[in-house]
């Protein structure tokens, strides 16, 4: 039974090499997967744009509450083996969670350029 559903863009080539690691080891199909690149619509179910989840990561946690970025990340590792571990290590260590934010944030923000994708517009979504 899937417990949480992350959102990913499918045509990221650097958010691949970790989505797809991930989806290889989620073999209790306690996440969702849902390219945002092939299904949009599944965005404006929970009230998410195409911009909105092509500028960071969003995942609907367990509670089916929107977590984004690095809690959204934190989310998704919660459900798998080996990323366990890491959940617990950046929960318990003083200031990980903000510094792994702060980091996340700026490959998000240079995530389209790095990759060749233009930024989302309002015209765009």
């Amino acid at each position: 039974m899937t417990k949480i559903t992350c959102f990913h863009d499918g045509e990221c080539p650097i958010c691949n090499v970790e989505i797809d690691t991930m989806k290889k080891i989620d073999k209790a199909n306690n996440v969702h997967w849902v390219d945002i690149s092939q299904d949009k619509t599944a965005l404006n179910e929970v009230g998410l744009t195409y911009k909105q989840a092509m500028e960071k990561m969003y995942v609907i946690d367990e509670n089916n509450q929107i977590q984004s970025g690095i809690h959204g990340f934190l989310c998704v590792w919660k459900q798998l083996p080996y990323y366990r571990k890491l959940a617990t290590v950046v929960e318990t260590v003083p200031f990980l969670l903000t510094i792994l934010g702060f980091f996340y944030g700026i490959f998000a923000y240079y995530r389209l350029p790095l990759t060749g994708k233009k930024r989302i517009s309002k015209e765009d979504e």
